[in-house]
């Protein structure tokens, strides 16, 4: 028998499915689902960082089975609600999303799909049941799903000289995932490389048909590995793996110079542009070095969040502040051998390395511990008053923050981070 999870990081394969799509414009789901998870959804961004997409949580149209369907089937009820929703949503793109009961009685959302499509739109399906796994799975699944699906011909017409797709980045399970986004952009488009996000401002459905003409594909977190791996086989596309995005200097140079140098960009570019960064970088790290004994940087920390966070943050607070990181723990692992192979990067920063996904348990390992801040998600807010001591949110859910374009990568992220951290220690 599995244990029990006490206040959960992360929902279902459904939810990250949706919190996905609906982050790309002109795309309409159809859920196939019973009335709560179209709503779990909202309040689980709610939640996140305070923002929807562009489809909101109550107008998401959803078949809404309930005991009828369940036991009778609800193909029916389904086959209603996309003749509904095409008359009254455009969509460039729709797509069909079944979630528990609708796997359990075997409804065929495959053949729903073609109805769809048989009217001439573009429409995918993605079976999202909860039990096939959690929304990271749906984060790759629903994507994969498109990638698969939307291209039926994988054959490449040209190559866009330059195009890099980014795959990674969930959209809300990330909670500065679309300021994460700008910065990528903005520091490639210095070198003349573009950027084709697929997730938030300005990318819809057009930018997803752009996926096979590019040069490069990049994966900047275990997540996005099996995507890009899949449209290398489908298309053809090489691609670079990173296991996180960095904060400051290392991190972020040798991400912009391993894909300069995949793209042919000259590395003299690379290299000013590089030094330009880090002059700026340093010169707001001078100004607050003469109070850095009055903001107390030098603090004992426990880092709380998914692998890729962890990796950033940890790496960035023992080399710049100096902080020594007793215990990371990790929230997103999907088993033992994930465990292993994360277990040597972190440990080249702290002192303890744990996978844990139940906040009491999290909670008991900080509580027995003597660490004098936290770096972890709303969910830490009890512990860390019970010990009276900082948590500076960096992970989902961040219970109280509203999140719209902040980033916390590379030299930007490093800046903003100084600031808010000082801002919190003085207090």
């Amino acid at each position: 028998m599995q244990d029990n999870i006490e206040k959960s990081r992360y929902g279902c394969n459904l939810q990250g499915a949706l919190q996905t799509i609906t982050e790309i414009r002109g795309v309409v789901p159809i859920l196939h689902t019973t009335p709560g998870c179209g709503i779990q959804n909202y309040l689980a961004g709610k939640a996140g960082s305070g923002n929807t997409g562009h489809l909101k949580g109550y107008s998401i149209p959803n078949s809404n089975v309930y005991e009828k369907q369940v036991i009778f089937g609800g193909t029916s009820r389904l086959r209603e609600q996309i003749k509904n929703t095409v008359k009254v949503l455009k969509g460039d793109l729709y797509v069909t999303i079944s979630g528990c009961e609708a796997e359990m009685v075997g409804d065929d959302i495959i053949a729903m799909t073609q109805e769809i499509i048989d009217q001439g739109e573009y429409a995918v399906y993605y079976k999202a049941a909860g039990f096939r796994g959690n929304q990271f799975d749906g984060y790759v699944g629903i994507i994969d799903a498109i990638l698969n699906q939307l291209f039926i011909d994988p054959a490449k017409k040209e190559i866009a000289k330059g195009l890099v797709n980014l795959f990674g980045i969930l959209p809300k399970q990330d909670i500065c995932w679309q300021g994460n986004l700008k910065e990528i952009k903005r520091i490639l488009g210095n070198l003349g490389i573009k950027t084709n996000t697929l997730f938030g401002f300005g990318q819809d459905i057009s930018r997803w048909k752009e996926v096979p003409k590019a040069e490069l594909n990049v994966a900047v977190s275990k997540w996005g590995l099996s995507i890009v791996k899949k449209a290398e086989e489908k298309f053809g596309t090489p691609y670079l793996y990173f296991p996180g995005l960095g904060l400051g200097e290392d991190a972020i140079g040798r991400f912009l110079r391993e894909i300069a140098d995949k793209l042919g960009v000259d590395s003299g570019k690379t290299e000013n542009y590089l030094d330009k960064e880090k002059e700026h970088f340093t010169y707001f790290m001078e100004q607050i070095g003469e109070y850095y004994y009055d903001y107390d940087f030098q603090k004992t920390a426990a880092i709380v969040g998914d692998e890729s966070t962890v990796i950033r943050y940890g790496t960035f607070l023992t080399k710049y502040l100096g902080m020594e990181v007793e215990i990371a723990i990790i929230t997103d692992f999907s088993d033992e051998e994930d465990a292993r192979e994360a277990t040597p990067l972190i440990g080249e920063f702290a002192n303890q390395v744990y996978f844990f996904k139940d906040s009491g348990e999290i909670d008991e390992i900080i509580e027995n511990s003597n660490v004098e801040l936290i770096f972890g998600s709303g969910l830490e807010n009890r512990i860390a008053k019970k010990l009276d001591i900082p948590n500076y949110i960096i992970s989902y859910p961040a219970y109280g923050k509203v999140i719209l374009d902040r980033t916390d990568i590379g030299y930007t992220g490093a800046v903003s981070l100084l600031e808010e951290l000082s801002g919190l220690l003085i207090n």
